[in-house]
């Protein structure tokens, strides 16, 4: 007896779309929960449902399968409500065990990985359920030979798409790096004294040379050059300011790449504001902060 395919092949569609579809860039939201849903929540259960649970002993004994328990067991047929059950649960644990391991794999907590992953089981499963249909019809109708339908090679077709495109996508094409940055910050002394920290903290995938220019009200008065900075590493500087006759301090810190020396890569300033303090006997200035801005 020749079994449909029908669902199986919608699973294997509802799969490579969410696949292409993860590799459209700037995608709207809302379609793409749409698709995945049922990738993600249906899908991989219900195909493992249908190997667990496949419905072939009411061909081999019908009085048996009307007098049946309704509780399911492995190798025996569910009803419709037991499938649902069973495929929004075996999904979700098929989820759970997904995102462990893409946690411990470079690839990460991707959108393009999730898909392919769960669109990759949902073929294999897809595959394997087909391959017990064909052994249950070859049981029941005795068949001596293979017979090939349309549906069978649609079938086939679709899952040999879904995974040429699971392989490329996870193994042949490079993975896009993720965003690299680097930190720039600058900060007043606590004390009230006329001084400043400057801090650089490298995010970036390979190790970066700095150059850092300070000045003072548009007068350049510090500058550091060839800071070397592997990922994660940190480089800071404690500057003493000196306000001279004014009162109003325009401090500005520019950060710049050795390989692109001319563009500013980061840039802050902060606004102090001195005054001297004669209380004590002596003349001391001291430095109060007016505004920031990174």
């Amino acid at each position: 007896m020749r079994r449909k395919n029908l669902d199986l092949v919608v699973a294997l569609c509802i799969g490579g779309i969410n696949i292409a579809w993860t590799q459209i860039p700037n995608r709207p939201v809302a379609p793409g929960i749409l698709l995945v849903l049922p990738l993600t929540f249906i899908l991989p259960g219900y195909t493992l449902t249908k190997i667990l649970f496949r419905a072939r002993s009411r061909f081999q004994n019908p009085v048996r399968a009307c007098i049946q328990p309704s509780d399911p067991k492995p190798g025996q047929p569910v009803e419709i409500t037991d499938q649902i059950v069973l495929s929004l649960g075996l999904s979700l644990a098929i989820d759970v065990l997904v995102g462990v391991g893409l946690n411990i794999l470079p690839i990460g907590l991707q959108a393009s990985s999730w898909a392919v992953t769960l669109g990759l089981i949902t073929t294999v499963l897809a595959l394997f359920t087909v391959l017990l249909r064909q052994n249950d019809d070859a049981e029941i109708t005795r068949a001596t030979g293979m017979h090939v339908t349309a549906s069978h090679a649609l079938l086939l077709g679709l899952a040999g798409g879904v995974l040429i495109v699971s392989v490329w996508l996870a193994i042949i094409r490079p993975l896009n790096p993720d965003p690299s940055f680097t930190q720039l910050w600058m900060l007043p002394a606590k004390n009230s004294d006329c001084s400043v920290f400057i801090g650089v903290q490298s995010f970036e995938t390979t190790s970066v040379t700095y150059r850092v220019v300070m000045s003072i009200n548009n007068t350049s008065t510090h500058s550091w050059s060839s800071i070397l900075l592997s990922p994660q590493q940190k480089w800071s500087q404690s500057v003493a300011v000196t306000p001279g006759h004014t009162s109003s301090l325009y401090i500005q810190v520019l950060l710049y790449r050795t390989d692109k020396p001319d563009t500013i890569y980061r840039s802050t300033h902060i606004i102090l504001h001195a005054a001297t303090n004669k209380n004590t006997g002596q003349i001391q200035q001291q430095c109060k902060q007016g505004g920031k801005e990174i």
